[in-house]
């Protein structure tokens, strides 16, 4: 199979954050409270306040393991032994340049996809005013190649939201703003009504990613059930509650210029359950609240997309989603991932599947969203 493209555009993708990013930068009166890397001698942990503390090596350092074969543990690592392209970008695009990237998005990695999770209002504000900071820095060296996205605050007022949203709008490299997945309460709370109006004012699209919640921390959640149904939980069925909340509680209807990015859940399920919500609502949309003017598919098909990196069962239900609301990713430098084989990857799970429908898939889909510019994907 023959991909007529320069360059894949890969719809997720990750950093590291340096080790002492909080605390050189973070206001000084929350300076020793700030999250941080704390070496011991089995391994390297990371440490956030009000968190479960957790081991250095899966969001970047087994990497390296995953590309000779196996990952046999994930513990016992440092956080210096991370590969240079989750931090830095000039190896990052040396990267890219060896995966057959043209681009990707980058969300947050070891500690940034955590801070949703902080209870302290004030303390998850500046840590996240920080990671933005940051991540318009780390884009904005290559920013038609580094895609960033950042974090809003989301205890404390709803105010505090806005301006972070308002303030990033206009910042170097920022592509897409990130919420959580799962919040406590629906996401239909008329509470978040002043946060939506500014998102579909500011135009990026608005991402949710797997493992990113105001409630339990993925960690404790795996401490509690265990590796297996943990990693689930948060991976798969968390991606299906927030497209689940969103749709169900009228978002997209009542504001049908906002776009929505469903990331690194898979797609697999993403047919199964649209059609399991239209059969819901043809029998009973007469009485639920919110009520849905059109069925919940229609609002998928029109405002939503879905990421996977590795998804064959996906990739065959394309038909029943829409070719165009799929789109590929590496998922660098984690070790679900794809790097430094993803041609490979994209080869097994496209067999048999149209190039024109590959191309927007892995790079066409991604580029048009992102605004990347068209003679540079094709």
């Amino acid at each position: 199979m023959e991909i007529r493209t320069n360059g894949y555009v890969s719809a997720d993708g990750h950093v590291v954050e340096p080790a002492d990013l909080w605390t050189t930068r973070m206001d000084k009166r929350f300076r020793d409270r700030a999250p941080r890397v704390e070496s011991r001698p089995e391994a390297d942990y990371y440490i956030i306040e009000g968190l479960t503390e957790f081991p250095v090596g899966l969001e970047g350092v087994t990497i390296e393991e995953k590309i000779q074969g196996q990952v046999t543990t994930p513990k016992g690592r440092r956080h210096a032994e991370t590969r240079p392209g989750a931090w830095d970008p000039q190896p990052r695009l040396v990267d890219q340049e060896r995966d057959h990237l043209r681009a990707e998005v980058i969300y947050p990695g070891g500690f940034g996809l955590q801070f949703f999770h902080v209870q302290d209002a004030e303390y998850q504000r500046e840590i996240i005013r920080v990671y933005n900071d940051w991540i318009s820095e780390f884009c904005s060296a290559a920013p038609d190649r580094l895609l960033g996205s950042a974090l809003l605050p989301m205890r404390g007022p709803v105010e505090w939201a806005v301006e972070e949203a308002e303030r990033i709008a206009g910042m170097k490299g920022i592509r897409t703003i990130l919420i959580p997945a799962e919040v406590e309460r629906s996401y239909a709370h008329a509470d978040y009504n002043p946060m939506w109006d500014a998102l579909q004012d500011i135009g990026l699209p608005v991402s949710t990613h797997s493992g990113t919640g105001t409630g339990e921390a993925i960690f404790a959640k795996i401490e509690r059930l265990g590796t297996g149904l943990g990693v689930t939980d948060n991976k798969v069925l968390q991606p299906m509650r927030a497209m689940a909340d969103l749709i169900w509680g009228a978002v997209p209807q009542r504001y049908p210029q906002l776009r929505f990015v469903v990331v690194e859940g898979g797609i697999g399920w993403v047919a199964s359950l649209l059609g399991f919500m239209d059969h819901w609502w043809n029998d009973h949309r007469h009485w639920m609240e919110p009520q849905l003017d059109e069925a919940p598919s229609t609002y998928f098909k029109r405002q939503f997309w879905a990421t996977f990196e590795d998804d064959r069962a996906g990739i065959l239900t394309r038909e029943l989603v829409g070719v165009d609301r799929l789109m590929w990713g590496s998922d660098y430098p984690h070790t679900e991932g794809t790097f430094p084989y993803s041609q490979e990857q994209i080869m097994r799970d496209f067999m048999g599947v149209p190039e024109a429908e590959v191309y927007q898939m892995v790079t066409g889909n991604a580029a048009q969203l992102y605004g990347l510019a068209e003679q540079e994907t094709n």
